[in-house]
């Protein structure tokens, strides 16, 4: 007798990690290559800052500082996007939740669109390298060749205290919630991206083994 032919669950993806990390290239590289809608909250956050002068003065005396979004408009990004994705399109989750409060806010809106549950993979480099990677890193806040203007020391000092406390938070919540893995950061991007796509093969191959007993695997 024929063995079953198992269909292969669609790919929903939340890859965080530590700053400097490498999440964005590697993003942009999995959100292409499984056809995914990248949701990278600063690109979202950025449109929203065109859009409305008052939010963008909020949001420039917040980030600029190292200081977190306000969660007002984090939720409201995270329900337009969630529910606007039609839903045979996966999502890639772009180094975003950030705080266990959203993780819960999205894992309740991928439970109510019906969405597969996500694998969730985070990104690993000693905190030495993360110093290192951000003061190197070369960004697009005032002018191509200046660093980002939340990269200056006082903020990378409050980014690291937040990263210590609440990212903590976050990975507790989604190992105890969907599948999750750590990935290390270092090395070449190929040998991580290798990383990467190691763990999505073995999520993908046993998907409905992993959640059999939870209504074929939806959220």
């Amino acid at each position: 007798m024929p063995s079953k032919t198992v269909k292969t669950p669609l790919l929903n993806l939340v890859l965080l990690g530590d700053p400097g990390a490498g999440k964005a290239t590697q993003a942009e590289y999995f959100a292409k290559k499984y056809k995914m809608f990248d949701y990278d909250m600063g690109r979202e956050l950025t449109l929203l800052r065109q859009k409305d002068n008052k939010i963008d003065a909020v949001l420039q005396q917040k980030n600029d500082k190292g200081l977190l979004t306000p969660t007002a408009i984090v939720r409201k990004l995270n329900n337009d996007t969630i529910l606007r994705t039609p839903t045979k399109t996966g999502i890639l989750f772009d180094g975003h939740p950030k705080m266990v409060g959203e993780a819960r806010i999205i894992a309740k809106l991928l439970k109510e669109t019906n969405r597969t549950k996500p694998l969730v993979l985070y990104i690993r480099i000693p905190q030495q390298e993360v110093v290192s990677r951000i003061q190197q890193r070369q960004g697009y806040f005032n002018t191509k060749f200046s660093k980002r203007a939340d990269d200056s020391a006082a903020a990378l000092k409050n980014r690291a205290k937040y990263y210590r406390k609440n990212i903590a938070e976050v990975v507790e919540f989604f190992k105890s919630t969907y599948t999750f893995a750590n990935i290390d950061g270092m090395g070449t991007r190929t040998q991580v991206r290798a990383r990467i796509q190691k763990a999505i093969n073995f999520y993908l191959k046993n998907y409905q083994e992993i959640y059999k007993e939870n209504n074929n695997g939806k959220s």
